[in-house]
This record gives structure tokens, sequence and C-alpha cells, in this order.
């Protein structure tokens, strides 16, 4: 399997279409995550809180993808 065909798999589709929604609990990073791929947002918080205890960089990941995931933007309908 090439590169390509990776990059074009449905799953790197839902990747790239990431968006936050607001109102969100701290930046609705978690709920985002949640709904692009199979793990619920809970177990993403999970995740982010035992990488912080263990490693320390999950806050450090968080701001990131918080800053690098764009908002979803109302439809003025």
């Amino acid at each position: 399997m090439s590169f390509k065909n990776i990059f074009e798999s449905e799953s790197w589709q839902k990747l790239r279409e990431l968006k936050r929604t607001q109102p969100a609990p701290l930046g609705g990073v978690c709920t985002a995550l949640g709904e692009a791929t199979p793990l619920a947002a809970w177990m993403w918080r999970v995740l982010f809180i035992l990488i912080t205890l263990a490693w320390g960089v999950g806050v450090i990941t968080y701001i990131i993808l918080w800053v690098a995931i764009p908002e979803q933007t109302q439809d003025p309908s």
C-alpha cells in the first residue's frame, strides 16, 4: 500500500475535516477528536490526563491541537 492510498482513505479525510464545536468545555478538542475517530470524547479526555500524568506532555499537545483545529462556523440561516 502506498502513502498516497493511505492519505486518501476515509479515516484521513475525517481527520482533515476536524472542527471544534462551540460551546464546548476547554476548547472542544476532545469532542472534535471523538467525532472524527472511533474513540469517544471521554476516552480522549482520559488519554490526555494519563499522558499528562505519565510524561507531562498532554497539556502541551492539547494546547497545540486547540490552536491547530479550527472552530466550526455557524451557518447564517
